[in-house]
């Protein structure tokens, strides 16, 4: 178990020396929070696809947030949701506190692993997907995105991938400019503490998830051509 600075975040390796990746221990967490009580999971825009199946798998509702914590918990405490985080280690359980807190994770993982579970078994209950993050150093980065959020989608949106057309894409400007495909999304926001812009992408395959990143890369570089 491994905590930062001020302990908020926390990482854990497995009784095989293999490393929890953070977007797991999410799910993992919500399920076992879901197992006890039903109700509402909040996330950022820019988390797993994972949490969002574990949820509902369970029959409860997952609602997406700006990327922050503090954005998670002022819409936990709006709707009374059961659990909340971010897939950075940072997990909030409101019957405690809404903020995050590293130690209650880690005493909440020692409760699942108690019961008789390796984290290495819960790791393998938890649905495959293959994220990646690329940061793109621009003139402007708060206005790369918002002549992205402002225009109109181009052309060749639908045309990656599985997406035949830019009906098949929906978007979402919760925070920055999120594109869903029926097989994965892209997320392209403005950093809040670096001065550029960051791509993600999601898909169940790791191809796809390289094409997409490939794309949102090359729609921020073009947008960024056009910024004076």
């Amino acid at each position: 178990v491994a905590h930062d600075g001020d302990a908020d975040r926390v990482a854990f390796v497995d009784e095989n020396g293999e490393f929890l990746d953070e977007e797991d221990l999410l799910a993992i967490m919500a399920g076992h929070v879901l197992e006890g009580k039903k109700g509402r999971v909040v996330t950022p825009v820019s988390s797993s696809l994972k949490v969002r199946d574990v949820t509902e798998s369970m029959g409860c509702e997952l609602l997406w947030t700006a990327v922050g914590s503090i954005d998670v918990a002022r819409k936990m405490i709006e709707t009374g949701a059961v659990f909340g985080g971010e897939g950075n280690g940072g997990l909030i359980f409101p019957e405690f506190q809404y903020c995050r807190d590293g130690a209650l994770t880690a005493a909440r993982m020692l409760e699942i692993l108690a019961s008789g579970s390796k984290l290495s078994e819960l790791k393998q209950g938890i649905p495959e997907y293959y994220n990646t993050k690329k940061k793109i150093h621009v003139k402007d980065p708060k206005q790369v995105v918002e002549m992205l959020l402002t225009q109109d989608l181009p052309g060749d949106v639908g045309g990656v991938g599985d997406a035949g057309s830019v009906e098949d894409v929906k978007v979402d400007r919760t925070d920055g400019l999120k594109l869903w495909y029926p097989d994965g999304w892209i997320l392209i926001r403005a950093s809040g503490t670096e001065p550029l812009v960051r791509v993600y992408a999601e898909s169940s395959t790791a191809g796809r998830t390289a094409e997409l990143v490939g794309y949102g890369t090359d729609l921020v570089e073009r947008t960024a051509r056009k910024v004076r």
